[in-house]
């Protein structure tokens, strides 16, 4: 990763596995979500939900279910969150267009994880090369993999606000899958929650315009 060693930013707080922690990444498909219409090829995955509970995400309207097509070569996806039960996809437009590295992922390709849950805890020693893969996630401030990439959102221009940022850390693993890959090494690519295999997934929101923009960078 291209971290800065010895640089500790104030309120910096990792994701920690706990059964009470009202944040969850991984699960089922909520009852009463319904994922965007969409062309993806192998669709759409769920990753989780941040619970505005949380006086941490105290700002955010509603409990956020994060979803995200994250085995494709995707640039920055927008997603609506007008009903927040039924989001819709802005950008980008034409969603069969989106390409794949993995070969073997089809239009009716599914990936699901299992759920854990998770509570914040302040991040105490700063994220480098030698520990960042035991962290599952973060918020407070984006650790860049590569550079400074803060959105806008497309239907009021303002600077989206940071979520949080998740890890190719391991620890979510696959519940199921029905993606039979030809080779062992692509196969273990869907075994759990990953971002190109090594990289970290960016969420931003718009609490206005209840707009959320996810990307990954990889190094």
């Amino acid at each position: 990763m291209n971290i800065l060693s010895g640089i500790l930013p104030k309120k910096r707080y990792e994701f920690i596995e706990d059964i009470k922690g009202v944040h969850q990444l991984g699960g089922d498909i909520p009852a009463g979500f319904i994922m965007p219409p969409n062309d993806f090829i192998g669709s759409i995955q769920y990753l989780g939900a941040i619970d505005n509970s949380d006086t941490v995400f105290s700002w955010l309207p509603f409990r956020l279910h994060l979803i995200c097509p994250i085995f494709l070569n995707i640039e920055m996806v927008f997603v609506d969150y007008e009903n927040p039960n039924a989001p819709v996809i802005i950008s980008p437009l034409d969603t069969a267009a989106v390409t794949t590295e993995y070969d073997d992922l089809e239009k009716d390709s599914i990936v699901i994880f299992n759920k854990i849950s998770v509570g914040l805890e302040l991040i105490k020693v700063p994220i480098t090369e030698d520990n960042d893969d035991e962290i599952i996630g973060l918020t407070g401030k984006p650790v860049w993999e590569q550079n400074s990439e803060s959105p806008k959102c497309p239907k009021t221009g303002r600077k989206m606000k940071f979520i949080c940022q998740l890890f190719s850390s391991g620890k979510v693993t696959t519940k199921y899958t029905n993606i039979k890959a030809a080779e062992q090494y692509y196969q273990d690519c869907f075994a759990d929650m990953n971002f190109w295999e090594d990289g970290s997934l960016y969420v931003f929101f718009e609490p206005d315009s209840k707009v959320a923009c996810y990307f990954i960078q990889h190094t």
